[in-house]
This record gives C-alpha cells, structure tokens and sequence, in this order.
C-alpha cells in the first residue's frame, strides 16, 4: 500500500488534521483479520433497495 501512504504524506503537507484522521482510519481498516466469510456491519434502514419505496413494515 505504498502508493496510499504517499498519498496520505502529500494530504499532511496541506492538512495535517485530515492526515491524521485518515491514518487511524487506515490503520483501523488494515488491523483487521478478514477470514472466511465476511459480512460487513450495515444498518437496515440505510440499505437502499432500487425501485421499491420504503413502506412500514417492510422486511429487509
């Protein structure tokens, strides 16, 4: 990932702040361990589903 930790060095001359929050959410997302099936955390109702409107009720 070398070319991102360059990217992220060319945003900390101009943004320090926004250099640094990106490096602990870089660091956050390669820390972990993906094996096996992996099912990212979602929330329901800002799963969008194309062509239907969202009624009360509704099963996801």
């Amino acid at each position: 990932m070398s070319k991102l930790t360059d990217l992220l060095r060319q945003v900390e001359r101009n943004d320090p702040q926004l250099a640094a929050d990106l490096e602990r959410e870089y660091k956050a997302l390669s820390s972990r361990r993906a094996f096996g099936l992996n099912f990212e955390r979602h929330y329901p109702e800002s799963t969008e589903i194309p062509g239907r409107t969202v009624r009360k009720g509704e099963k996801v």
